[in-house]
């Protein structure tokens, strides 16, 4: 929908003059707004008035990691709207508070008249296709290779180029104006984001191309004439450099000189953030301003033992694979099924469903997963066991979340983030991190 038919426009002048007012909107012409905005939500429809919150759109947004960094971490008033296709994941999501709507992405037009306000865009792809625990088929260079084909097309397809690239040896000719050349966009190369999608389709994995819904959405919403201020984005910290380095050449005009004028990228792991499990993730901003991504170091260096976040006295060990064979020479068991709780945890996968501890065969609750991944206690995991481990496997931490978000709209976020793990972990002592090892666990999922 690029414009909106008489009744609808009807409802949204109705709709505004009732915010103008501080009226309450009738519900009849709040059916109208629902209707014609779906799957987004039908105040999108209407243009913000001063002091509205922003808008942001929350791909594969999952039980909540980035709504709740922005919302309980930071204590942000925004207005978010998440997109996932696990209903299980989205019924955890809701039940705590945040806006979800389940769906498959790829079926959504990132140029809906809905979307043209967006301010902020967060993407968070599967990662199993990219991580050490998964398939690893989007490390193979086939698939690379059609993935980059159809990243290298998006900023052509949503007509993005910056006027000035032309300036330097046209002054302005009737047909560059014509064209809108010197507008800031180019033409359009006439390439639809379906058919763009469709050109996925020979990866042996479907999930590595929504790594392409990053661009597809930036490029579409920039068409819509959303005035979008950020984009950031999480993956495994194994996501291969080629395709890191294709979304930041397109995303500055494809020759290094777009609108986009600042991106960044780099691995942030968890545990330096003061969480109690381990976990690193590759994270990609791209701002209007210069920004970087947040240095960790800044917090003093926090480092949360698994045993203290779940209040468990200290010398106390997970076994995360069952009864294994002994090594005789270590006299531990082959293929390190046991790590310490007087440190950080493994990186959770939804394995750890099966993690218990060793003393007396206690298996770790989904309330004390969501702990260690940075959840508060009362976080309402929706469905089956297995389903909500996955949930918490995946999910990115709200304090990483927090502190990532709070860079790019350039806000302070290390007072919020450290009474947040006050409140959370009951801390008390600190731990010197030069006592850990650091090859002694598990940090990639």
């Amino acid at each position: 929908m690029r414009t909106l038919p008489p009744a609808v426009a009807t409802a949204v002048h109705v709709a505004t003059l009732a915010r103008k007012n501080q009226m309450p909107i009738p519900a009849k012409v709040l059916a109208v707004l629902d209707t014609a905005a779906a799957p987004f939500p039908g105040r999108w429809l209407l243009d913000p008035l001063p002091g509205d919150p922003i808008r942001i759109v929350e791909l594969f947004a999952g039980p909540g990691g980035w709504s709740e960094g922005l919302a309980t971490v930071l204590g942000l008033a925004v207005d978010a709207v998440g997109f996932d296709i696990s209903k299980d994941a989205c019924a955890t999501a809701r039940a705590a508070g945040h806006h979800r709507v389940c769906v498959d992405i790829t079926t959504l037009d990132p140029e809906h008249y809905a979307l043209r306000h967006t301010a902020g865009l967060i993407v968070s792809p599967p990662c199993p296709s990219f991580s050490p625990g998964g398939n690893h088929s989007g490390q193979e260079q086939a698939n690379i290779d059609v993935l980059c084909r159809v990243l290298a097309q998006t900023s052509e397809a949503g007509g993005f180029l910056p006027g000035t690239e032309l300036d330097d040896w046209c002054e302005g000719c009737d047909t560059c104006d014509e064209l809108g050349y010197h507008d800031g966009f180019a033409p359009r190369s006439g390439a639809t984001w379906d058919e763009l999608r469709a050109q996925l389709a020979p990866l042996t994995d479907a999930r590595i191309g929504l790594m392409a819904e990053l661009l597809f959405w930036a490029f579409g919403l920039q068409a819509a004439g959303a005035p979008l201020e950020f984009i950031a984005m999480e993956q495994s910290s194994r996501l291969p450099e080629q395709i890191l380095d294709d979304i930041r050449l397109e995303l500055r005009g494809g020759q290094e000189e777009g609108e986009w004028f600042w991106t960044a990228q780099g691995i942030l792991e968890a545990s330096q953030f003061g969480l109690a499990s381990r976990r690193e993730r590759v994270f990609f901003i791209a701002t209007r301003f210069r920004r970087a991504l947040p240095d960790n170091t800044t917090l003093g260096a926090r480092v949360t033992m698994m045993a203290e976040a779940l209040e468990w006295d200290e010398g106390e060990r997970i076994n995360t694979r069952g009864v294994r064979p002994v090594d005789p020479k270590t006299g531990r068991a082959k293929g390190g099924n046991e790590f310490s709780a007087d440190k950080p945890s493994n990186c959770l996968t939804g394995k750890a469903r099966t993690w218990k501890r060793v003393r007396d065969g206690l298996r770790l609750t989904i309330q004390e997963a969501g702990l260690l991944v940075g959840f508060r206690r009362s976080y309402p995991w929706q469905g089956s066991r297995t389903s909500a481990f996955q949930q918490a496997a995946d999910v990115v931490s709200p304090i990483v979340a927090a502190a990532v978000i709070a860079s790019l709209m350039g806000i302070p976020w290390m007072p919020q983030t450290l009474d947040y793990l006050e409140h959370l972990y009951r801390l008390n002592d600190y731990l010197d991190p030069e006592d850990l090892d650091p090859e002694d666990y598990d940090t990639a999922a």
